[in-house]
């Protein structure tokens, strides 16, 4: 009986109804930054940082090179041109997957988007306290 459970709650389904092309795992496979040089190797994550989408909410997940896994829980909002990400709940343990990657303590992103497609997006995102311009590059899982 807690094996049906289980699998009731870890069930992929569009919750409340459907949210667009976001819907899913989205691996982000390039980040750059215009102000600053970055070490190929780390920032061309070929498998490691997601962004998962589902009704609201949006998981931030980094899987280390040992397969350690780290993972962050917020909320998300499209609006016209934007993405904005939130993670926004204190009493969770927050390891600040996405502003590790993009060299921020930020909680809340708000990025543009200048790419979009049913397959890849590119999000831009600036970094309030050094004002570098990050580009992150998704494509859909």
């Amino acid at each position: 009986m807690t094996l049906v459970a289980l699998l009731g709650l870890t069930a992929c389904t569009h919750n409340e109804g459907d949210i667009d092309i976001w819907f899913g795992t989205w691996q982000i496979e390039q980040i750059s930054c215009a102000e600053v040089q970055l070490d190929d190797s780390y920032y061309n994550l070929s498998h490691s940082a997601y962004l998962q989408f589902q009704g609201e909410m949006v998981t931030a997940r980094y899987v280390s090179p040992l397969h350690d896994e780290t993972v962050d829980y917020g909320t998300w909002r499209e609006g016209d041109g934007t993405l904005d990400i939130e993670f926004p709940d204190p009493n969770v343990a927050y390891s600040n997957v996405l502003g590790s990657l993009i060299g921020s303590g930020d909680t809340s992103f708000h990025f543009t988007i200048t790419e979009r497609s049913a397959k890849q997006v590119t999000l831009s995102y600036i970094n309030t306290t050094w004002g570098h311009h990050w580009t992150l590059r998704l494509r859909k899982q």
